[in-house]
């Protein structure tokens, strides 16, 4: 009697591995394979996460969608996002979960918008993998970009101008349990102009003169602006900022600020934020993102 094979069917057995990876998608919301890699595994482990994550999605875990091309030159990279079989799945674990789009919605998304996403998850990536590096350092809470947009910190300036402010994302990292450092982070790709980056300023510092405080329950706050375009777009950041915060009079809250160049590839965790990389407007020498007394 002759055996007719049958189509083999995605595996629906999910691994520790496999939930973790789901769990970072909830997260994330928007992961590249690289990404993944970093946060689980070592650099030589990428074609290991790529066939993961490959089944994953063959499995409606995960959807994969394609970074829009900023020309008609170069591939397309991955990016992956919770399928919705993977966000039933973590529900039935008790993880909350925002409710996600289509992936025929997912496609709409602009090369700007999710390489914007991709940016800020290097830098909240970052945290997560130093508090895991450096003894004593914990990482209390994460809050991306779409999870602040859900409820807009509303301001006034001081002209009667009201607006949202919504940080690129928000952590609260703990040394020896008790000394609390909270960063707002602004990351900024070099596609603003002035204009717009001082309207930000004025809200940023009507934002940290209360609203902030009452919407996060502690006065531990440093706004961490880190920009992709490189140098002489961070020493025109300060500038702009310096500009902005004397012509509100408000020249002490320079320390409220610090920015520095962010390149996810050969930066690594503990230098973003144990060196003194960052810089302050009016302030004449670097500083660390993090330096208890």
């Amino acid at each position: 009697m002759s055996v007719v094979a049958r189509p083999s069917q995605p595996s629906t057995l999910l691994l520790p591995s496999d939930e973790a990876v789901l769990r970072d998608l909830a997260r994330y919301y928007f992961l590249s394979a690289h990404q993944v890699c970093r946060l689980h595994y070592s650099r030589g482990s990428l074609t290991y996460v790529q066939t993961k994550l490959k089944r994953l999605t063959d499995a409606a875990f995960c959807q994969r969608i394609w970074l829009p091309r900023p020309s008609a030159r170069g591939s397309a990279p991955s990016i992956y996002t919770l399928g919705r079989k993977g966000l039933l799945h973590l529900q039935t674990l008790g993880v909350e979960v925002a409710t996600r789009a289509r992936a025929s919605e997912h496609r709409e998304h602009s090369y700007l918008f999710l390489s914007h996403t991709l940016a800020v998850n290097d830098f909240l990536i970052a945290a997560e993998l130093v508090a895991r590096q450096r003894p004593g350092l914990t990482l209390a809470a994460m809050l991306h970009e779409r999870d602040l947009k859900r409820a807009p910190v509303v301001v006034e300036g001081a002209d009667g101008t009201r607006m949202g402010v919504v940080p690129d994302g928000w952590l609260d990292l703990r040394i020896d349990g008790s000394y609390q450092v909270c960063l707002a982070l602004e990351l900024d790709m070099g596609t603003e102009e002035q204009k717009a980056w001082r309207r930000k300023v004025r809200g940023l510092v009507a934002y940290a003169n209360g609203p902030y405080q009452e919407a996060f329950a502690t006065r531990s706050l440093t706004i961490a602006v880190a920009t992709t375009a490189g140098g002489k777009r961070l020493l025109d950041l300060v500038r702009w900022t310096e500009r902005e915060l004397a012509a509100m009079r408000e020249e002490h809250q320079g320390d409220l600020f610090v920015f520095t160049s962010f390149y996810p590839a050969t930066t690594s965790p503990g230098s973003l934020f144990f060196s003194p990389c960052w810089v302050s407007p009016f302030a004449e020498h670097p500083v660390a993102l993090i330096a208890p007394e």
